[in-house]
């Protein structure tokens, strides 16, 4: 008995061949002489929205479209003289769009050679199209990208020893760029002598790891110039494992390299600077209050001489402070942070330096205990900067004390303070030092700089950290051999309780014509004034008087207004800014710039950094009421 392998009995071999070429993901249609569909698989007749037994009969053009039919009659005429051919095209269909197809014909002949139809096989190209387009696009781009940010790229298989490098590669090297290829030999010669070990080195040393890495060298180009680059690699495996390439990029850092250089140069010229002003203005400001207070001892009671002796006191006072400050900018410059405060729980704040200082505990064989409050103590905290002062406190208890040591940290209330203290059983701290102990390059005993390695800028960082939160830190000690204690106060966050929160919403319900404005002014005299004027338009103000207390201020108050000075000290008002549009609290409140600069690059620049309105000081009492009058009907 013979078995019929196929799935259903097929009666005719036109059923035989629909139900093959039904099977197929590719359209095919056979046609007449006359232009008409003889037969099409299932996929052909799919485009259309059909079945096959409703194209067959029909005219090639009458299922097509005029349209779609006028664009492949060419192609069609040429079939029907004879000549098998393929091509592809963009056809507009109708009712199925623009697509791009690649058709295939065969022209079909009886028995005795007369040309009786076609065979067409077409497949739908756009989606592969596009994304050869995209693919295009990207390419071109990236290469602009490469050439306008003068970034070179190399491809360098480790089998061959042979570098496939882009033209801007070689440009970097003042080399033509020949085939595109570099051999290993080639690129060692252009690498400066000084530094061709060392980088050789880190390339084996990524190759050994099979990662990722990069450094900064120098190239030699043949003219004998010296250029600084920077390279970036990726190693890439073989099917077995086995490192076989390495692909990345290579940057020209001449002209970084030169400025750091310049900006060191410069910042060692300008602390000489500030250093040798400070000295010229200090040396006749001694003299200057010191006669002042000899006049005030010794003068005459006349009233006249001492209001001139009052004058010169607070004015060489207010020059004194002046000097300190000018001493201070660079400081303050270099170690300006950028806090990202948030609500944090202490807890999560010890558990991160922990987590950092515990290997130096463990490594030096120290006993550590820790001991939480019981209470959850929340804090407005950064948590990574605060969780850093915590660690470089650790790790200086750590670096004074003895082998084998005990530290103890631990952490409580204090009225609204936290407060979190490391203590240890170490070397202790001489009574002459505790007084600075916290300053940068202080000077130590010198037998205990050489022995524990130098207090170095750990306390000065953390003591930064500290201040930065609004928190205080101080160190104590009985005296050397007796160990010491570092102890952290900082604010408490205002508790948070549900039926507080609600009595402060139903506490915040105000007349409907009255706004929550926030007034940020460094010149106290200009805030208090302005929110005094606005106060009294029954409005609810609050003020700063600088960044930091705006960002905090306005989490809490939650302004509708907000009236912001551009030239503050530290974070100017162009950075608050845009600190406050990223804030959910203040995200859609009006913003208006205040400021003495009133030109067109003033008013693009607060534009670009999010305000809504930019008013120029003194402020119009009559422009403040339109502002206020045009926000009010945003709160109905």
């Amino acid at each position: 008995m013979v078995i019929d392998p196929r799935p259903q009995r097929l009666d005719t071999a036109r059923e035989y061949l629909q139900f093959v070429t039904d099977a197929a993901a590719i359209a095919i249609a056979h046609c007449s002489a006359e232009r008409r569909f003889v037969f099409v698989n299932k996929a052909y007749a799919e485009r259309f929205g059909l079945t096959p037994d409703q194209i067959a009969g029909r005219s090639v053009a009458e299922v097509l479209g005029k349209g779609a039919y006028e664009s492949i009659r060419p192609y069609i005429d040429r079939v029907l003289a004879g000549e098998p051919l393929q091509y592809e095209i963009d056809i507009e269909y109708s009712g199925i769009g623009r697509r791009y197809m690649h058709c295939a014909y065969t022209p079909e002949v009886d028995a005795q050679g007369r040309l009786v139809g076609w065979v067409a096989v077409v497949t739908d190209m756009t989606d592969r199209r596009e994304l050869e387009q995209e693919l295009a696009e990207r390419e071109t781009m990236l290469r602009l990208a490469q050439r306008a940010g003068g970034v070179g790229t190399f491809d360098w298989d480790l089998v061959t020893q042979v570098a496939r490098c882009s033209s801007v590669y070689f440009e970097i090297l003042g080399v033509d760029s020949g085939d595109g290829t570099m051999t290993t030999e080639e690129w060692q010669a252009y690498a400066h002598p000084e530094d061709r070990e060392r980088v050789i080195k880190h390339l084996i040393g990524i190759l050994e790891d099979s990662g990722a890495g990069g450094a900064d060298y120098r190239v030699v180009r043949p003219d004998g110039e010296v250029r600084w680059v920077h390279y970036a690699g990726q190693v890439l495996r073989d099917r077995t494992g086995k490192p076989a390439r390495m692909i990345g990029t290579v940057l020209d850092i001449t002209d970084r390299k030169q400025a750091e250089e310049s900006l060191r140069e410069a910042d060692r010229r300008k602390d000489e600077f500030l250093a040798t002003l400070a000295h010229e203005l200090r040396n006749p400001l001694a003299p200057i209050r010191n006669a002042a207070q000899i006049l005030q001892l010794k003068g005459p009671p006349d009233p006249t001489l001492q209001w001139a002796r009052d004058i010169i006191e607070r004015q060489a006072q207010q020059l004194s402070r002046l000097v300190d400050d000018l001493l201070d900018v660079s400081r303050v410059n270099r170690g300006k942070v950028e806090l990202r405060k948030e609500r944090v729980e202490l807890s999560a704040i010890v558990e991160r330096a922990l987590e950092t200082s515990r290997p130096v505990l463990e490594d030096a064989g120290h006993r550590l205990t820790v001991t939480f409050p019981e209470e959850p103590l929340w804090l407005i905290a950064d948590t990574t900067r605060m969780a850093q002062a915590l660690s470089n406190l650790l790790n200086n208890a750590a670096k004074y004390t003895e082998a084998g040591g005990h530290i103890r940290l631990s952490s409580g209330r204090d009225g609204d303070r936290a407060v979190v203290e490391v203590r240890d059983d170490g070397i202790g701290i001489p009574s002459e030092m505790l007084s600075r102990i916290f300053e940068m390059f202080a000077q130590v005993d010198t037998s205990l700089e050489r022995a524990q390695g130098g207090l170095g800028i750990g306390l000065t960082i953390a003591r930064s950290l500290v201040e930065m939160h609004g928190g205080a830190i101080e160190a104590a000690s009985d005296g050397s051999g007796k160990g010491s204690v570092f102890r952290i106060r900082l604010p408490l966050a205002p508790e948070r309780d549900a039926a507080d929160e609600v009595q402060a919403q139903e506490g915040e319900r105000m007349p409907r014509a009255s706004l929550r404005i926030l007034v940020v002014d460094d010149n106290e005299d200009s805030a208090e004034s302005l929110a005094m004027w606005l106060r009294l338009q029954g409005n609810h103000v609050r003020t700063a008087h600088d960044g930091p207390q705006a960002l905090d201020v306005a989490q809490e108050h939650r302004p509708e207004l907000i009236f912001l000075d551009i030239g503050m000290p530290g974070m100017n008002g162009y950075e608050v800014a845009r600190r406050l549009r990223g804030q959910p609290e203040t995200r859609d409140a009006m913003l208006v710039a205040m400021t003495g600069w009133g030109q067109e690059e003033d008013r693009r620049q607060s534009k670009e950094a999010g305000f809504d309105q930019h008013l120029v000081k003194p402020l119009e009492p009559k422009a403040l009421a339109s502002l206020l009058d045009c926000l009010a009907p945003r709160r109905e």
